[in-house]
């Protein structure tokens, strides 16, 4: 072992290794080989060539041998199931997750990794008691810990002493359900729900932030859009499946009516329950600082949606919101100006360019094919206000804090944390005050 960890060929090995000439490098190692085989120092290189090329079945052919004779096997099974993750078998890697906690039962990220895997297949209450084992060997964790209030949206874990998150989550919604009871005007009631809600947190965590700005409640269809935007962006076409889609989107004035729009996305029936969501803007020099939306597959449905929902705003008393229904992303609107364009009457003016489908598949080949075991499946949220939400609300009272909108003074009586909106905020705060005031 000592002879070969000495050797000018390894010498050789690990220069190309640092120059990041893998294929140099793993030339030199199977010569090696040949004179040294299975050997554990070999075996250990070829693993993490492999695994640097994202060549994921060598990486789990060198990961297997390595088993055989190398120690801190958890890690190896770690090494495993990652790769069988990358390649789509979840259950493959939930199998290799497991095995390495057999071997060391005391390290976070194999818990993290095993709560993603349950959550590719929609497996969430097990993905949400794997977060809290990350957790107990570490509290700190802040991945667990965001994962825990995320999860939230989606399940009512009912063993309420598993976690202090938990059972946060349990008073809110017992809160809620009270504040709802007494049958008190929207103003105070949703006045009562934030502040209240924070009081209860704060009798457990000092400081809890939770890093997000939008609410969803979604539905279960995957929209893919991190799919399409890599299509987007390499080859600078529209796939076809935006061509379909369409939103009724909502432009508010000021964060008390996000909040108030927030809770009609909450209680709203849609024949689909499309996914919707409310978001403040973040994005540079976009327009609107206050914004919902509500996704749809069809014209027709964003029409009937937006007439729906134009009168229940009406109703709530909404000030000076804008309703209008847009097609696909905004992004797409400066490469093709047609696309923005919507014909209410017939057929659009553009459409989708048959050349185009040979670039999509470019992109869907570099994914592996799941079989129907596998497969990514997406829980709908759950109805009703969650310590996510009330989170999410805080962001945005410190971002109308930030930017001059006083409307929350309405609705909220508590210490504002700016620290982290400013972060987000520190070069277009000027921007986000003007769009106050047009």
């Amino acid at each position: 072992m000592n002879k070969i960890n000495n050797s000018e060929e390894i010498k050789k090995i690990l220069y190309h290794l640092n120059k990041q000439e893998f294929d140099f490098a793993l030339e030199e190692i199977q010569n090696l080989s040949v004179k040294f085989p299975n050997d554990l120092t070999l075996n250990k290189l070829f693993a993490s060539i492999y695994f640097k090329k994202s060549d994921w079945r060598n990486a789990i052919k060198y990961n297997k041998k390595i088993l055989v004779n190398g120690k801190d096997k958890y890690l190896t099974y770690i090494n495993i199931g990652t790769a069988y993750f990358k390649l789509g078998e979840i259950h493959k890697s939930i199998e290799a997750f497991k095995k390495s906690i057999e071997d060391n039962s005391n390290f976070e990220i194999t818990y993290n990794n095993l709560a993603i895997s349950y959550i590719e297949i929609g497996l969430y209450e097990e993905a949400f008691i794997n977060f809290i084992k990350t957790l107990r060997v570490n509290k700190k964790n802040n991945f667990a810990n965001k994962n825990l209030i995320y999860l939230l949206n989606f399940i009512n874990p009912k063993n309420i002493g598993d976690h202090d998150l938990i059972e946060i989550n349990y008073e809110i919604k017992k809160l809620v359900n009270q504040l709802e009871d007494n049958n008190i005007n929207k103003i105070n009631f949703i006045k009562e729900t934030i502040n209240q809600s924070d009081n209860i947190i704060k009798k457990y965590y000092k400081n809890l932030f939770f890093e997000e700005t939008q609410i969803y409640r979604k539905n279960s269809q995957n929209l893919n859009c991190n799919r399409h935007f890599k299509v987007f962006k390499k080859f600078n076409i529209i796939p076809e499946f935006c061509f379909s889609c369409y939103k009724v989107q909502i432009n508010l004035k000021s964060v008390i009516d996000l909040i108030k729009l927030y809770f009609i996305f909450d209680k709203i029936n849609l024949k689909n329950n499309n996914t919707r969501k409310c978001a403040i803007e973040l994005r540079d020099k976009v327009k609107g600082n206050y914004k919902g939306y509500i996704y749809c597959s069809e014209l027709i449905e964003a029409t009937k949606i937006k007439e729906k929902l134009n009168k229940i705003l009406f109703n709530e008393k909404l000030n000076n919101f804008k309703i209008e229904i847009k097609h696909g992303c905004t992004e797409y609107y400066k490469s093709y100006p047609k696309f923005k364009k919507i014909n209410f009457e017939g057929e659009q003016e553009f459409n989708y360019n048959e050349n185009w489908r040979k670039q999509e598949n470019i992109i869907d080949k570099l994914e592996p094919i799941r079989s129907e075991e596998n497969k990514k499946i997406l829980v709908q949220s759950s109805k009703g206000i969650n310590l996510s939400d009330i989170l999410i609300i805080k962001n945005w009272i410190s971002y109308a804090h930030i930017i001059g909108d006083h409307s929350y003074k309405k609705i909220y009586d508590n210490h504002i944390d700016i620290s982290f909106m400013s972060n987000i905020l520190q070069n277009q705060i000027n921007f986000r005050v003007n769009q106050l005031e047009n």
